[in-house]
């Protein structure tokens, strides 16, 4: 059983699934992993979606005990043995979703031995068995084991995700995913594994990390301010100098500058706004500057609370902007 229609998951999801119904559904589930996988982010997604309450454990144990009685009838009555696993995993799938409307991660699936986390519709903070920090952008996922036992703390990653990792140098950490894999001991990274066009980009923040193309294309040791772009297409991998933080200010939307003159500032602003901009020889460009800005979807606002600080005018003209006295 290749696919499964809509209405069979439509009329499991709101409790109106007949018998032969749960029985293709058991069939489905039972061909892949990858099937039971995408059947859990449906079922995750659709209850994410309805106003969940508090989950406690009264509520738990009686969501679980209902969903045990329809196992036991449905053995009694069918015998089936790919029903029995599926209702059975259904009930994981129930745990899951009570858990949700407690606040918790959002599981998409969870063994004895992996933990697996997605950030739906919005940005996803996850600390890991070792405290170390992950941010996962909106669609990304991430898998890792319940206790990072072994002489490695390796994880799998989906989307993007910006990373901070405690420092243990008995214990590497090790980033992967469909076309890259990054090794560090201690650091702060933002890895983009959806880029455009089949590319992969891996942006160091702080810290040193060993970037490895999983299809021929090398290897590259990065340093603070430096990003390597892992290409599929080409099996070749880029590294260029570029302040990093930029790369992650999908986290809080918040713009970081350190000692940074107003040129440096305009290119920063030219990577996260389609604008040109340039800066009058007039502008004094030694003087350095620090803080944070919060981004705006217009830059304008942004070029507002800037000119308090630096203290210029700006005009704009089409996708042109220029920084003058």
């Amino acid at each position: 059983m290749s696919d499964i229609n809509n209405k069979i998951t439509k009329d499991y999801l709101t409790g109106k699934a007949t018998d032969r119904e749960m029985e293709q559904l058991a069939e489905w589930l039972a061909h892949s992993e990858e099937n039971r996988k995408d059947f859990f982010g449906m079922e995750l997604a659709y209850h994410l979606g309805k106003p969940n309450p508090l989950a406690t454990s009264e509520k738990i144990e009686e969501a679980e005990a209902r969903l045990f009685n329809q196992i036991d009838a449905y053995e009694k009555q069918k015998r089936s043995k790919g029903t029995f696993h599926f209702l059975r995993y259904a009930a994981a799938i129930l745990m899951a979703v009570l858990m949700i409307g407690g606040g918790l991660f959002a599981y998409l699936y969870r063994s004895e031995k992996t933990i697996t986390v997605a950030a739906l519709n919005e940005i996803k903070k996850v600390t890991l068995p070792d405290q170390s920090t992950v941010w996962l952008n909106k669609g990304a996922t991430i898998s890792y084991a319940d206790n990072f036992e072994g002489d490695e703390r390796k994880v799998n990653l989906k989307g993007e995700a910006l990373f901070h990792v405690t420092k243990n140098a008995e214990k590497p950490f090790i980033v992967n995913s469909d076309g890259a894999s990054a090794k560090v001991l201690g650091t702060t990274f933002n890895f983009n594994g959806q880029s455009a066009e089949g590319r992969e980009v891996i942006s160091l923040i702080e810290g040193k990390l060993e970037v490895t193309g999983l299809n021929g294309q090398g290897k590259v040791i990065l340093h603070p301010n430096q990003k390597a772009t892992v290409s599929k297409d080409s099996k070749s991998i880029k590294t260029e100098n570029e302040y990093a933080a930029v790369d992650a200010v999908w986290r809080d939307n918040m713009i970081p500058f350190n000692n940074m003159q107003v040129k440096e500032i305009a290119h920063i602003l030219e990577q996260l706004y389609d604008y040109k901009i340039i800066v009058d020889s007039k502008l004094d460009n030694k003087k350095t500057y620090t803080g944070v800005i919060k981004k705006n979807k217009d830059i304008r606002n942004v070029l507002d609370g800037l000119s308090y600080t630096i203290s210029f005018h700006y005009t704009i003209n089409n996708k042109e902007i220029t920084l003058s006295e």
